[in-house]
């Protein structure tokens, strides 16, 4: 971040403004994305950054008290109007995407207009980024309020760095497919605006490359994935805290002041928990597991002491005014239940905390008991083992949090399960000194080395890697005008030449079945004459069967590549690298057929080493969502040693060991070529592109789509004609190559 302007963009400003008595003062805000932000590091950054979010105050009472404001940051609230921020907010955010993602489908209250009143949002946030944004900036925008705006900057300025993490879980299809379609395309595509993707962990990436292919129908490789021209890439960066801010308060004169008082008015143990008001808290489970616990373990009854505190969240939503009264309600039954003259088991407080407080508390317990249903990360969790400089407390953590995947030495459970709480709380309550010290040291250490810092900059350093990646990749060239003379030229000044050419949708326009695809006179006339230059060796490298290519290509003097790679034939003689005995088919075919009869048009094509379920003359919707089913029950049950390739109107499975871009850079490494040229129309010939990225290497991709080739061509005519051109262009005479081309 050092040379470029950083931009922000989250719902909340990390500050509000209230005015009492006509006094105005700036209240900063709490929250983990406020705290990981304000702990970057920003010392080396040659420009102000820049944080842009939605005002809880007035426009007017912005330009009477901005000089408040006064930080490390430049700010730049939106005003939205009151029938968006309501819609947008309250309606969409918190009443649709926050439950739906938190595996809550009971709690969603969708409506049309509060997806419209969220797209406004989006737009309006949108034009206030493009605004202040210049070249060399990079944008960062945080979480599910803003789905939709990186695909909307995209649109605006195409070259722009825009980098977007979720703070929350990113659910499996199965919960996002209870959104309308028109409404989870647009979340998905709003994502794939961006150049790098963040995610808690990396359940939550797989299951977002699984929606995106199973809904778009987008493949990805090794978490990244092509869209309009540039390079989306996904991976997980569990968010870390400000370490020291929590490490170092243990020995604060305020901090020794609140855990003294804790200590002298609850003498005996005492069980911690905080939380915001919120349905996915678990709070009424945690009551309940108390109760449970004091019922089984009554030897503990007027020894401990739960404090409870709830932090006041979205009090105007129903569901959470609900929540607050049924928490309540608990905490009365079970003190009116357990309670003596002397000794109540719960101290309940509806408040937010002091950060002193907070210390107190977290330094004081003897247990820190954090069970939501689900969180993105928490970092409570983390906060509390921070705290402890004493390496005393035990941590009972729900297994369903993100920050589970790196505290494995707290006590995990499962908090829907009130007695196995218990359990736990029992064992953390007797645990030895020593024990306790060994479990959180550990935990320590791995919050130590991943501080937020460090979460920032693994973030950022993929994001300009992928960055740069993106922009060289999006330059897809169209192969015409002064980009064709080019390559004539080299073709021309080449002296030896390796033409790749896929077969269907390159050579030959694609018909309802593979088997009317029969090359034209004027397609065979061209590959024979492209092939009569001994400066050349031309291949046609396709999905089709070697038999299929054998009748198709009867007679012509090239190689020919099948099934994927499986197949190469060089001088007549076809040959395979391939071990199979290809029993696995039996258990693929009846799966395939299951398909078909449920899918009329469609049909089954068998190769040696495949087998491919076509659906080319099945209606576009009906044969989509099939097909993403078929993936994904593919993805699913598939072994290692097979692969599902989601193609053009099919998908096929074949055998993982080879592939078009392994044959392809076999091929072209078996001789010092001066010029190759790969040109393919489908998501199979990706391989190639990708493998063959050498000095006088030459990518094309036909028709539409995005693509890591270098070129593209739009149409079958346009690869004829370009090959024609080759057959045109002035040989280069000087010591021509002779003889075979691959060894």
């Amino acid at each position: 971040m050092k040379n470029n302007r950083l931009i922000i963009i989250s719902y909340r400003l990390p500050f509000s403004i209230k005015t009492d008595q006509k006094t105005a003062t700036v209240q900063s805000s709490s929250g983990g994305l406020v705290t990981a932000v304000k702990s970057l590091d920003l010392s080396q950054s040659a420009h102000k950054p820049i944080w842009i979010g939605c005002a809880d105050f007035t426009q007017r009472q912005w330009e009477k008290h901005r000089h408040l404001v006064d930080d490390d940051f430049e700010y730049v609230p939106v005003f939205l109007d009151k029938a968006t921020q309501k819609g947008f907010y309250n309606g969409f955010s918190n009443s649709v995407l926050w439950p739906l993602f938190h595996y809550f489908p009971s709690y969603v209250d969708y409506h049309d207009e509060h997806l419209r009143a969220y797209q406004a949002a989006n737009q309006q946030v949108c034009e206030t980024v493009v605004e202040h944004l210049q070249p060399n900036d990079e944008v960062w925008v945080h979480d599910y309020h803003f789905l939709g705006l990186p695909q909307l900057i995209r649109e605006r300025v195409p070259t722009a760095s825009i980098g977007f993490f979720l703070h929350i879980p990113f659910p499996s299809n199965e919960m996002l497919r209870l959104l309308p379609k028109r409404c989870r395309d647009y979340l998905l595509t709003g994502l794939l605006g961006a150049n790098l993707i963040g995610f808690h962990t990396n359940d939550y990436l797989i299951h977002f490359l699984e929606s995106v292919q199973l809904n778009l129908g987008l493949p990805h490789q090794m978490a990244k994935i092509l869209y309009q021209d540039h390079c989306v890439q996904g991976q997980a960066f569990p968010i870390g805290i400000n370490y020291g801010l929590y490490h170092d308060a243990y020995d604060e004169p305020d901090v020794v002041a609140e855990r003294a008082e804790l200590h002298q008015a609850y003498p005996g143990k005492i069980i911690f928990s905080v939380d915001r008001l919120d349905y996915t808290k678990g709070v009424m489970q945690r009551l309940d597991a108390l109760e449970a616990f004091l019922q089984t373990h009554s030897e503990w009854i007027g020894k401990l002491v739960f404090i409870l505190v709830v932090i006041p969240s979205r009090d105007e939503i129903q569901t959470y005014w609900e929540r607050k009264q049924m928490i309540e309600q608990a905490v009365g039954r079970i003190n009116g239940k357990f309670a003596t003259l002397t000794w109540m088991p719960i101290v309940y407080r509806y408040a937010s905390l002091s950060f002193p407080q907070l210390m107190g508390l977290y330094t004081a317990c003897d247990v820190a008991l954090i069970t939501p249903l689900r969180d993105g990360m928490n970092l409570v969790a983390k906060e509390f083992i921070a705290s402890r400089q004493d390496q005393q407390g035990v941590l009972v953590l729900s297994e369903l949090t993100g920050a589970a995947n790196e505290l494995g030495q707290a006590l995990m459970v499962n908090p829907l399960d009130e007695y196995e709480v218990a359990e736990r709380l029992a064992e953390a309550l007797a645990m030895p000194p020593e024990e306790q010290e060994r479990r959180i040291a550990i935990m320590q250490k791995r919050i130590s080395t991943y501080s937020v810092q460090e979460w920032a900059a693994d973030f950022f350093n993929v994001l300009q890697t992928a960055s740069r990646g993106s922009h060289q990749k999006s330059q897809v060239v169209a192969l015409k005008g002064s980009s064709k003379h080019n390559l004539l030229v080299a073709y021309e000044q080449a002296q030896s030449r390796l033409l790749l050419l896929d077969y269907d949708g390159t050579m030959a326009e694609f018909t309802a079945r593979p088997d009317q695809t029969t090359p034209s006179v004027e397609v065979i006339s061209l590959i024979r004459e492209l092939a009569a230059s001994p400066q050349n060796n031309v291949v046609i490298i396709s999905e089709r069967s070697h038999e299929t290519l054998e009748s198709l290509l009867e007679g012509l003097p090239i190689d020919i590549v099948a099934e994927h790679g499986t197949y190469l034939r060089q001088e007549g003689i076809w040959r395979s690298s391939i071990l199979d005995d290809s029993h696995w088919k039996e258990t693929v075919r009846p799966l395939l057929e299951g398909f078909v009869s449920r899918c009329d048009g469609s049909f089954i094509d068998e190769k040696s080493h495949s087998i491919a379920w076509h659906y080319r003359e099945v209606s576009e919707t009906i044969g989509f969502e099939r097909s993403r089913e078929l993936v994904l029950t593919l993805n699913a049950l598939l072994p290692y040693q097979l692969r599902a390739i989601d193609g053009n109107k099919v998908v096929e499975v074949k055998i993982a060991d080879t592939d078009k871009g392994r044959m392809a850079r076999q091929l072209a490494m078996a001789y010092p070529y001066d010029f190759v040229l790969a040109v393919g129309d489908d998501s199979t010939d990706e391989d190639m592109f990708r493998d063959l990225t050498g000095d006088g290497h030459y990518t094309v991709k036909v028709g539409r789509g995005a693509t890591t080739a270098g070129y593209r061509l739009d149409s079958v005519k346009e690869v004829l004609s370009l090959l024609t051109a080759f057959v045109k262009a002035t040989p280069y005479t000087p010591d021509k190559h002779t003889g075979s081309m691959v060894s």
